[in-house]
C-alpha cells in the first residue's frame, strides 16, 4: 500500500500552531454570554441589635463581565413599623456589594430581592427572607433619679437610660404609683407619657412615687420606680465654700475665697455670710480678716501656717442654707522649695537687606528692625506658689516689651548690612523666677544675623 506524504500533515500542524489560537478558543470567544442569575442566599434567622448578613456569591455572571457586574438589593417587604429602607444596606448597586449588612429596627420578617446585571442582560429577581426576633433577655427600665418640684410647675422625669440589651426600640409606659393624700394626680395626668422623657404637674406637696415600664414589642421590662419630691413652698438653698486647698508658704496674702457655687434651687437670689470657724495655733486672726463677710468672692489676711477653716451660709431671704465647710493649708517657711525658671528654647534670626552697585561701590538698606517671643511660661514652682517673673537683656539692644510677664515680646533693632557679608550678633535674655522666698534663673540666646544681597 502506497503512504501518503507526511509533510502533508506536518504543515497542516505548523498552519495551526502560527494563527495562535485553535479553532475551540475562537468559537468561545465568538459566543454571546449567558445573562446573570442572582443567588440571593438562604433564607436566615437573626438577632436584632446586631448588623444582619447577606450573600450573593451564589450569583453567577459571565467571566468577562465579573468586574463589572453591579448587585442591587431591595427591601421587598418589612415588619409593620419599621423604618427601615433601602438606604439601610451598607452597600448597594455596585460591583463590591456582593455581601452588605443592615441592621433591622424591630423584630419580624424582612423579604429582601437582589438582581445583578451586567453590561448586556439583567437577572430575575431572587429574593431571601431574614426572620428578627429579640432574643430572651427583657429590656430594662430606668426612670432616673429623684427629681425636686415645686405645686402647679411641671416637673420632667428622665427614662433616656432605659435600653434593650438587643438594641430595640422602646416604647415607654408611665405611671403614678403613690401620691401624697392631698392629691387628685392620676396616670393620666402624666403628660407625654408614652416617652423617654414625659411632664408632670404636682397639685399639692408631698412625694409622688412614678413607675416606668418599658418594652422591645415583645417582652416587657420590670417596673422603676423614681421619685418626685415636690415642696409647696420655699426650698432650702445650698451653700458652697469652694474646694479644699493645700498651699505652700507663699500663698497669697490675702487668700481669695470663692462662694460662688452656692445656688438656690428655686432660683432666688442669695446673700453671703462668711466666717471664721478654727484657726492655726498662735494665729490671731478673727472675722475682721476678712475683708468682707458678706461677699461672694471675699479675701481673708492670715498670719500663720497651718490649717484655717472657714464656714460659709446662704440665704434666700426666707430660709438659711445648711453650713458648708472649706478648709485651706498654708505651709510653713521651711518646707517651701524654690520655683525653676525655663526661659525657653534659643533663636535663631536671620534677616537680609538690599543691596546696589553705585560708583564702584555697594549700598546696602539696613535690616529692619525684627520682633522675637520671650517665653518663659514652662517656668512652675513644685509648691504651686504664685511666681514673679524679670526679664533682662545686659547689652540693652533688645527691647523688651514687658520685662515682668512670663510671655512677652522683644524687639531687636534695625541693623546694619554689607553686601555678601553677615553682620551677627549674640544677645542673652536672662529669665529670673522667684516665689515668696526663693528664685531662679534661666537663659535664652538670639542668634542674629543681618546679611546685604542683591535684589
Amino acid at each position: 500500500m502506497r503512504l501518503k506524504p507526511p509533510f502533508a500533515i506536518i504543515s497542516l500542524v505548523g498552519a495551526l500552531a502560527c494563527s495562535g489560537k485553535s479553532t475551540s478558543d475562537s468559537a468561545s470567544a465568538d459566543a454571546a454570554c449567558a445573562a446573570p442569575v442572582a443567588g440571593a442566599g438562604v433564607d436566615q434567622t437573626a438577632l436584632l441589635g446586631g448588623p444582619v448578613g447577606l450573600d450573593a456569591s451564589a450569583s453567577t455572571v459571565c467571566a468577562r463581565y465579573t468586574d463589572q457586574a453591579t448587585y442591587t438589593w431591595a427591601f421587598v417587604t418589612v415588619p409593620p413599623g419599621s423604618t427601615v429602607d433601602d438606604s439601610a444596606f451598607s452597600d448597594n448597586r455596585s460591583s463590591t456589594a456582593r455581601t452588605p449588612t443592615f441592621s433591622p429596627d424591630i423584630p419580624g420578617d424582612y423579604v429582601v430581592s437582589l438582581v445583578v446585571a451586567d453590561p448586556e442582560a439583567e437577572s430575575a429577581p431572587d429574593f431571601v427572607v431574614v426572620n428578627v426576633v429579640s432574643g430572651d433577655q427583657p429590656p430594662v427600665a430606668s426612670c432616673g433619679p429623684e427629681v425636686a418640684g415645686r405645686v402647679g410647675e411641671a416637673a420632667t422625669l428622665d427614662g433616656s437610660a432605659s435600653y434593650d440589651p438587643e438594641g430595640a426600640a422602646l416604647e415607654y409606659s408611665w405611671a403614678l404609683s403613690e401620691k401624697p393624700a392631698c392629691s387628685g394626680l392620676t396616670s393620666d395626668g402624666i403628660f407625654n407619657g408614652a416617652g423617654p422623657s414625659p411632664t408632670v404637674v404636682p397639685d399639692c406637696d408631698g412625694v409622688y412615687l412614678v413607675s416606668l415600664v418599658v418594652s422591645d414589642g415583645i417582652q416587657f421590662s420590670e417596673p422603676d420606680l423614681c421619685a418626685l419630691n415636690v415642696s409647696a413652698g420655699n426650698r432650702l438653698p445650698e451653700a458652697d465654700a469652694g474646694e479644699t486647698l493645700e498651699l505652700g508658704s507663699c500663698a497669697a496674702n490675702p487668700l481669695p475665697l470663692n462662694g460662688y457655687g452656692s445656688y438656690d434651687p428655686d432660683g432666688d437670689s442669695v446673700t453671703y455670710q462668711w466666717s471664721l470657724l478654727s484657726a492655726p495655733a498662735g494665729s490671731a486672726v478673727d472675722d475682721a480678716s476678712f475683708d468682707s463677710t458678706t461677699s461672694a468672692e471675699p479675701r481673708f489676711a492670715w498670719d500663720v501656717s497651718g490649717t484655717y477653716v472657714f464656714q460659709l451660709q446662704v440665704y434666700d431671704g426666707q430660709v438659711w442654707s445648711a453650713p458648708d465647710l472649706v478648709s485651706i493649708t498654708i505651709g510653713d517657711s521651711g518646707s517651701n522649695r524654690p520655683p525653676t525658671a525655663n526661659a525657653g528654647t534659643d533663636i535663631t534670626v536671620e534677616m537680609e537687606a538690599d543691596c546696589t552697585y553705585l560708583s564702584y561701590t555697594w549700598d546696602c538698606l539696613d535690616c529692619e528692625a525684627t520682633q522675637v517671643e520671650l517665653d518663659g511660661s514652662a517656668s512652675e514652682d513644685p509648691d504651686g506658689d504664685p511666681l514673679t517673673f524679670s526679664w533682662v537683656e545686659p547689652t540693652g539692644t533688645l527691647s523688651i516689651a514687658v520685662a515682668d510677664s512670663a510671655l512677652t515680646g522683644a524687639l531687636i533693632p534695625a541693623q546694619a548690612a554689607g553686601q555678601g557679608t553677615a553682620n551677627t550678633m549674640t544677645l542673652t535674655a536672662t529669665l529670673n523666677v522667684a516665689d515668696c522666698q526663693g528664685s531662679d534663673e534661666d537663659s535664652v540666646v538670639i542668634n542674629y544675623s543681618c546679611t546685604g544681597v542683591r535684589p
